[in-house]
């Protein structure tokens, strides 16, 4: 092996730096997750509904977007399928879809059926795991 790759594979991964809309109604919840997603240097926006979730998703764009399942105003299947049909109306379908994350208490295997079939992408069961929520983002 010579010099260069030795040195190659002692370099660390650089992890891209994401926007990322946290949808989360427990304050508790939304602040544990919005300080380690900033720590780890991404641009974090926050809404405690659905409804709020996707008036924001309107006017911005975001990486990624970590949905609460059961929240007040708009549910999180209900705010996923509304910004399912915003991308496409918009022809995002085009270009690079938002990955929406499930972040949820109930992981069952309905709720996990339901959860693709509303347009999420991926789901997490509560406590979030950040290093598995990290490795999400990067996928």
């Amino acid at each position: 092996m010579d010099q260069n790759q030795t040195m190659n594979r002692s370099e660390p991964t650089q992890e891209k730096k994401l926007a990322i809309l946290v949808v989360e109604d427990n304050a508790i919840n939304l602040r544990l997750i919005t300080a380690a997603l900033t720590r780890a240097g991404h641009k974090v926006d926050t809404a405690t509904d659905g409804q709020i979730a996707l008036d924001k998703f309107s006017g911005n764009s975001y990486d990624a977007i970590l949905m609460d399942i059961m929240m007040p105003v708009m549910d999180g299947l209900t705010a996923t399928r509304e910004i399912r049909k915003l991308e496409a109306e918009r022809g995002s379908g085009k270009g690079k879809r938002v990955k929406i994350i499930a972040i949820t208490a109930n992981a069952f295997e309905d709720d996990r059926n339901k959860f693709f079939e509303s347009g999420m992408d991926f789901y997490m069961n509560k406590p979030i795991e950040i290093e598995e929520l990290n490795r999400i983002l990067q996928l």
